[in-house]
């Protein structure tokens, strides 16, 4: 077999491929036994089917496109292989000779993973640096009143309410065409704490519950987020709709005992600094490591196959459709309706973002060959044992064994990188 090998553009290859007619002949043959296999001829066992009865059956022309599909098939996959190639779709395929008692000749064209050129990463890494992480007392002050109020007690009402009760609301504005009677809002929170807009909270302080108040003039300030109503006096119906009084558990060492297992208050603030310190490490650590890859990536050449950017835009779409419901609080369908947009017009948008994320998949994966990053397989299987470890049943969960352990071996060599990246930095 005979194999040539042309540079396209956008790391696009071209192999030609040429099987003598002795190599061919033996696709020929695997053509009729193929065929033969699954022909049911009346007098003959399935699979017996004599040569000529095939050949009679299917025509020669259809043996010999058949031979040509096997040859091709297991012929690319051996070119592929024997001279490193990386095609990342499947190839295009023209057969540009096929006869029967001759060679075999075709051209596959198809796009690869592309060369990549560094910058000096080493270097780069170096002048990355890490802040260092601190845990601040109003930080700490604060996650306590957090747990404090999580177990604070509340008792109902009959009397007015007053700053520090827990209020429930609805209210309407017949100056607001969103917020007229038939789209009234609720709300609910602790009296005083500047929960609305100044002055709002003073005229619930004193009402009763289910008490009512119409069209009270309230002055919304210039800077108020919703612009029509910026700078103007708008009148609010208000509803107290219950009262509850709030009482709050006195922060000390039996608080901290209630809380789980700590000898005392010092012992769960020494905790709860823990805590924040881990997620203030992870978040800063998370940090560097886009800013030290978005860096490299910068300063490397690549020229990105289309074909992996479109791939990349197809799963951020698909990310955004089943998403759309949760966090924009519609539909996809709708969404794009609200903000006047086509599906194509949300792929241009895409597009920036998705050719970064290759450009830093590319980059990142090139420093692992340099730097000989490999993933033994007990790694893997340790790490998927731990994932399925937290289901009941993974089946139910829709875990694939096969995609979990790739996508688990390329967050294993993705953290090792990352670490050979941060230990040139030190």
């Amino acid at each position: 077999m005979e194999v040539k090998i042309k540079d396209l553009e956008k790391s696009n290859k071209q192999i030609e491929v040429e099987l003598s007619e002795e190599e061919f002949d033996v696709f020929i043959e695997k053509a009729y036994q193929k065929v033969g296999a699954n022909m049911e001829i009346k007098g003959f066992r399935k699979g017996k089917v004599p040569r000529d009865i095939v050949e009679k059956a299917m025509g020669k022309e259809g043996i010999l496109v058949e031979a040509g599909d096997l040859a091709v098939q297991e012929s690319y996959k051996k070119a592929i292989l024997e001279n490193n190639l990386e095609p990342i779709s499947p190839p295009e395929v023209k057969i540009t000779k096929i006869a029967i008692g001759s060679s075999l000749a075709y051209e596959a064209k198809f796009p690869v993973m592309p060369e990549v050129v560094l910058p000096d990463y080493r270097k780069i890494a170096k002048n990355i640096k890490r802040n260092e992480v601190m845990v601040k007392d109003k930080e700490v002050e604060g996650t306590l009143k957090w747990i404090q109020r999580s177990r604070a007690k509340f008792t109902a009402k009959n009397s007015a309410a007053q700053k520090g009760d827990f209020v429930e609301i609805e209210y309407s504005s017949p100056d607001i065409p969103e917020m007229n009677k038939d789209n009234a809002k609720k709300d609910a929170f602790i009296l005083g704490e500047g929960h609305f807009i100044p002055g709002f909270e003073d005229i619930i302080s004193g009402m009763n519950p289910q008490e009512e108040k119409s069209n009270v003039q309230i002055d919304i300030p210039k800077d108020h987020s919703f612009k029509k109503i910026a700078g103007k006096k708008v009148g609010f119906d208000i509803k107290l709709e219950s009262v509850q009084k709030v009482d709050f558990p006195e922060i000390n060492d039996e608080f901290a005992k209630s809380v789980g297992n700590f000898e005392n208050l010092q012992a769960l603030k020494e905790n709860i600094i823990q805590g924040i310190r881990h997620e203030k490490d992870h978040a800063e650590q998370q940090k560097t490591r886009n800013e030290l890859l978005d860096k490299i990536a910068q300063d490397s050449k690549i020229e990105i196959p289309g074909v992996l950017v479109e791939r990349e835009q197809g799963h951020m779409l698909e990310h955004l459709k089943k998403d759309a419901p949760s966090k924009l609080g519609v539909s996809y369908d709708e969404y794009l309706k609200k903000i006047n947009k086509t599906e194509e017009d949300i792929k241009k948008m895409l597009l920036p973002q998705a050719e970064k994320k290759i450009r830093n998949f590319l980059a990142l994966r090139e420093i692992g060959r340099k730097e000989n990053i490999e993933v033994e397989e007990n790694e893997v299987q340790e790490e998927v044992k731990n994932i399925l470890s937290q289901y009941s049943d993974p089946k139910e969960a829709g875990l694939d064994p096969e995609q979990l352990k790739d996508y688990t071996r390329e967050v294993i060599k993705t953290e090792k990188i990352f670490q050979v990246l941060e230990n040139l930095a030190k």
